[in-house]
């Protein structure tokens, strides 16, 4: 009996994620989204623990060089922001709605999505039950350009359904731990608010090229 309660509790959860995921509408507001990332003065001085989201080393270091540039800065703004941003993302580009998904990532990275929706005849839905982990890997800051690497490690309900709607890949009741690594970046100086998705499945390295900015 215990178990039949539990079993339902869980159903229930789940249906509501795929509500809210699958919706035509979204509540979630992007004026909300950009504050949550803003870096600008605040009436408020908080200091926050940063041992938290980075080590001592070279992260450390980069934060310094940003803190200089901007003091304003907050890891713990910007870690919470990513998250919301990861969400989103994900809901707007299965849903094909590039009209939200512009103002939220990189002109090449849009570009690429584009160029994907444009040609997908699937529907693709990845609903996200919960972000288990989600930590800073690299930090690097190019002239006034802040670029941050995040890992996610998230639980996910992902399926494919053709143009009937019908399930063609995966299922809608089974949560899959989904890995995947972020990297945003933001002109430090700038008066936007904004963070732009760069990558995604970012690798660490010394390639240059990763770092291409028309920012100044």
């Amino acid at each position: 009996m215990i178990e039949l309660v539990i079993y339902a509790l869980l159903a229930a959860f789940i249906f509501s994620r795929l509500y809210n995921s699958l919706g035509k509408t979204t509540n979630i507001n992007i004026k909300k989204f950009t504050k949550v990332l803003d870096v600008t003065p605040s009436r408020e001085c908080v200091v926050e623990n940063i041992d938290d989201y980075i080590s001592e080393g070279p992260m450390k270091a980069t934060y310094e060089q940003i803190i200089k540039k901007n003091k304003d800065f907050s890891i713990s703004r910007f870690m919470e922001g990513s998250s919301i941003a990861f969400e989103l993302i994900i809901k707007y580009f299965n849903q094909g709605n590039l009209t939200q998904l512009k103002p939220l990532v990189d002109k090449d990275l849009y570009s690429h999505f584009a160029e994907k929706i444009k040609h997908n005849k699937e529907v693709h839905e990845s609903v996200i039950v919960s972000v288990i982990e989600q930590k800073i890997l690299e930090m690097k800051l190019v002239k006034n350009v802040v670029f941050i690497a995040v890992y996610f490690l998230s639980e996910q309900i992902n399926f494919v359904k053709n143009e009937k709607g019908e399930i063609i890949s995966g299922s809608t009741s089974t949560i899959n731990k989904v890995e995947d690594t972020w990297q945003f970046k933001k002109n430090i100086n700038s008066s936007d608010p904004g963070w732009l998705l760069v990558s995604i499945n970012y690798k660490n390295a010394d390639n240059s090229k990763n770092l291409v900015t028309n920012d100044t």
